[in-house]
């Protein structure tokens, strides 16, 4: 492997269809908020010959696509990665489409990677422009973020190790997040961190069993939704830890 390639595996990409032919260092932004990025020069491309349109395999390569994708970096240095993406066009429909990678959703500009980043520094209280500071996206990009993770479907399972902790969301108002400990998957974010609502959510949304399941609860005991945690009718058989979710 590559030292171009070890810088991928550095920064968690491990998607193979993307190979890194070069970096460079690059300045954006204006004023006091002009940052030194670290630009990764990358190909997206695979083989592909089934039309996702029309079920025939004729499709032909077509060119490259040029994407901007911000991914999670070193603290001190905010990452794009530059990645050519694969073309394809279809020679019976005559349709085009574009090569795809975990690492980004399709005609997205931020990589799940740092979209999480986004989340565990807002857990720990940190304002919507001190984040954006941080990970080198716009402040609007940070409340985007924030807010596509406000309510959204809880798990149908709960896992058997948790995390609870409030983080500050959209507007300054303080939110509740569960994430699965082992995996660091979203369980659950709600839009506010009452412990009516946790109570509430907890009840309604799993059975005695599925709670009496969780073996433990992973949470800052100085958060103000400890009082919820250590309501053990809600995860009857679970041990409690006292910790700081995101390190």
């Amino acid at each position: 492997m590559s030292q171009l390639d070890n810088t991928l595996k550095l920064l968690g990409i491990t998607d193979t269809n993307i190979q890194v032919f070069g970096t460079r260092e690059e300045f954006h932004g204006r004023g006091s908020g002009r940052k030194k990025y670290l630009v990764i020069q990358a190909e997206l491309t695979y083989t592909l010959r089934r039309c996702p349109s029309c079920g025939y395999n004729t499709l032909h390569p077509n060119g490259h696509k040029l994407t901007h994708v911000h991914i999670a970096g070193p603290m001190d240095r905010p990452v794009i990665l530059e990645l050519n993406k694969q073309r394809w066009r279809c020679s019976n429909c005559h349709s085009t489409c574009t090569a795809t990678t975990p690492v980004v959703s399709t005609n997205h500009a931020i990589g799940h990677g740092l979209a999480t980043h986004v989340l565990k520094l807002a857990s720990k209280s940190l304002p919507a422009k001190t984040i954006a500071s941080l990970t080198g996206i716009s402040t609007n990009s940070v409340q985007r973020i924030l807010t596509a993770n406000i309510h959204p479907h809880a798990s149908r399972r709960l896992p058997i190790n948790l995390c609870f902790d409030e983080f500050r969301s959209t507007h300054g108002s303080m939110s509740f997040i569960c994430i699965d400990a082992d995996t660091h998957k979203s369980v659950k974010v709600l839009s506010d961190r009452l412990n009516r609502t946790i109570k509430q959510f907890l009840l309604s949304q799993y059975s005695t069993a599925e709670r009496a399941a969780v073996q433990r609860v992973i949470m800052d005991m100085n958060a103000s939704i400890r009082h919820s945690c250590t309501n053990y009718s809600l995860t009857p058989n679970s041990l409690l830890i006292g910790s700081t979710l995101f390190n």
